[in-house]
């Protein structure tokens, strides 16, 4: 029976070949074990055997099961929701690299030097690679842009591996944070800047701050990319564009309507200016004008605006319409270069300011109300209206015509003022009583120059006729000759321009002969006793006025003794703030 069956086979186990083998050590290796290993779950002492759960094996093969309407049965999507969230539900205490780094990338930009040979225009070039660092297995990668047209095969440098170092080892996060220099297959690479994760990384990972570094060098060949790109979009010199247009003119082309846009926009639209212009010439008057301004093609044109009766031509057009430089300029010869014009523009136009025709400054003193809303709309300016008032008019007379140094200079006058001249009238009487009579002054030279201190003059005015005559006195080892230094004759004053009369000399007085000032420094005793007598005449004479004038001197001149000098009365006066 099964039950035989079983006994039989335990007392099988349990005979003398069993005893004996477990006498023996047998190594503990799979198929040498001497006792079976007990698990969990499972009973190894004898009669025991597993147990089945017989009443989920009697539901599952009862064919009603699967018609089971007792609860929901469960959707596609959720059977699927229900997959992914037990799907990578784990995550470990201390994630590994590749788990916590994963997809985290350190990326730098450097260069390199590359040598070039044979070439006279460069002898190096720099390359420019990106150095990728991944955190995850501590690979890197180098790669280097692909520029078009380089002619040098670009794009992945050296491939994702671990780069060994020269001592063997491997390059890690920390060597690139340390090191300007990186050095790959014997290739320095010179690290110059890093993204932003990068610097974000050594920040808060280890409180490593980035410094930072010299921008890579630009060689031979870069600059002169650089200035041709930058000359793409500078203006041409007129000699390029001027060499351009003939040249497509010479093969058939057509020339080019440059402005044909700013025709079509502000064709017919004009702004107008009041502007006028002050004549600088002897007979010259006020000139106003209207300043029109055209859109279409930046041209001007100028009109005159005469009043009736005016005297003038009557054609008002003083520039035709044209363009207006503001460097004007005219070729003496036909051919030649000019420079580049310079033209006004709309900006260039504001009431208030000049502007300048061939040397003639137009004041804009006032605008239409269509230059108003043009200038409000295209530049955000309100243009002003001046109030222009009409300058006064002055009556020209003409001048006399110079003396000529012959004769008398009233003498001369008179040809002028009357068609058939008469001598000047002369006061006889005068001529007659002061004939014999002079005045006579000492004077010094006011110049700079210290050898003209020590010179002395006679001044002798003669009251007869006013003339004057100046004396140089002689100075003993002066270097100066004595003898006459300006003739008799009338002198005019070089202020006013009147003639000189006795009344003008007195001590103290500045004149001027000959374009020469003078100070008197003093007088004979003829001359003062002369101007006492003639007080009426000379002012300066008056003793009244002296005595006025040194009422509050009184105290300084009671010790002074009964004379004294005219230095030290100048000196007392100063001090006591008296005016002579």
């Amino acid at each position: 029976t099964g039950g035989g069956a079983l006994l039989g086979l335990k007392g099988f186990a349990a005979g003398p070949a069993s005893a004996k083998r477990d006498e023996q050590k047998v190594p503990f290796l799979p198929g040498y074990s001497s006792e079976p290993t007990p698990r969990d779950g499972y009973a190894t002492g004898p009669g025991s055997l597993p147990k089945l759960d017989l009443a989920t094996l009697e539901s599952l093969c009862d064919p009603n099961h699967r018609y089971d309407m007792t609860q929901r049965s469960v959707t596609h999507e959720e059977r699927q929701a229900m997959k992914e969230s037990a799907r990578n539900t784990y995550v470990p205490a201390i994630p590994p690299a590749w788990l916590k780094h994963d997809r985290q990338v350190l990326r730098f930009a450097s260069y390199f030097k590359e040598p070039v040979h044979e070439n006279p225009k460069e002898n190096f070039r720099t390359r420019h690679c990106t150095i990728y660092f991944y955190l995850e297995d501590g690979t890197m990668m180098v790669a280097e842009p692909k520029v078009e047209n380089s002619g040098i095969p670009q794009g992945t440098f050296i491939k994702r591996h671990r780069v060994p170092k020269a001592d063997g080892s491997f390059y890690t996060y920390r060597d690139l944070a340390n090191m300007d220099t990186v050095i790959i297959y014997s290739r320095a690479f010179k690290i110059y800047d890093c993204d932003d994760f990068t610097k974000e990384f050594y920040k808060s990972a280890f409180g490593i701050t980035l410094p930072e570094r010299d921008p890579p060098p630009l060689d031979s060949f870069r600059m002169q990319q650089i200035r041709e790109v930058e000359a793409i979009g500078k203006p041409k010199t007129r000699d390029i564009i001027e060499g351009k247009e003939f040249n497509e003119l010479s093969v058939g082309g057509n020339r080019k309507n440059v402005k044909l846009q700013q025709y079509l926009e502000n064709d017919r639209k004009i702004l107008r200016f009041q502007a006028f212009w002050d004549d600088p010439t002897k007979y010259g008057a006020r000139m106003y004008y209207t300043f029109h301004y055209y859109l279409a093609d930046d041209t001007v044109e100028i009109l005159e605006r005469l009043a009736r009766n005016s005297g003038r031509d009557p054609y008002p057009v003083f520039w035709r319409r044209a363009e207006l430089r503001k460097n004007p300029h005219i070729n003496p010869t036909p051919g030649m270069l000019e420079p580049e014009a310079d033209p006004y523009k709309p900006a260039d136009l504001m009431v208030g300011d000049y502007v300048n025709v061939y040397g003639r400054q137009l004041f804009l003193y006032d605008c239409d109300d269509f230059t108003r809303d043009f200038y409000r709309g295209y530049m955000g300016v309100e243009q002003d209206k001046l109030e222009i008032k009409d300058p006064e008019l002055i009556h020209v007379t003409l001048a006399y015509a110079p003396h000529t140094g012959i004769g008398d200079e009233q003498d001369s006058l008179n040809n002028c003022t009357r068609l058939q001249p008469k001598p000047p009238k002369r006061d006889y009487n005068k001529l007659l009583r002061d004939a014999e009579t002079a005045m006579r002054f000492e004077a010094r030279l006011l110049s700079p120059n210290e050898e003209d201190a020590d010179r002395r003059f006679v001044v002798v005015v003669h009251l007869a006729d006013d003339s004057v005559a100046v004396w140089e006195k002689k100075q003993r080892n002066s270097g100066f000759t004595e003898g006459k230094f300006a003739a008799k004759s009338r002198k005019k004053d070089a202020e006013t321009g009147e003639w000189l009369k006795a009344s003008d000399f007195y001590l103290g007085a500045v004149i001027q002969v000959n374009s020469t000032p003078f100070e008197l420094i003093g007088v004979d005793a003829g001359t003062a006793k002369l101007m006492e007598q003639r007080s009426d005449q000379f002012p300066v004479a008056k003793v009244e006025d002296t005595l006025a004038r040194l009422a509050g001197m009184k105290a300084s001149l009671g010790g002074c003794g009964p004379t004294i000098t005219g230095e030290e009365l100048k000196r007392l006066a100063a001090a006591a703030g008296v005016a002579l």
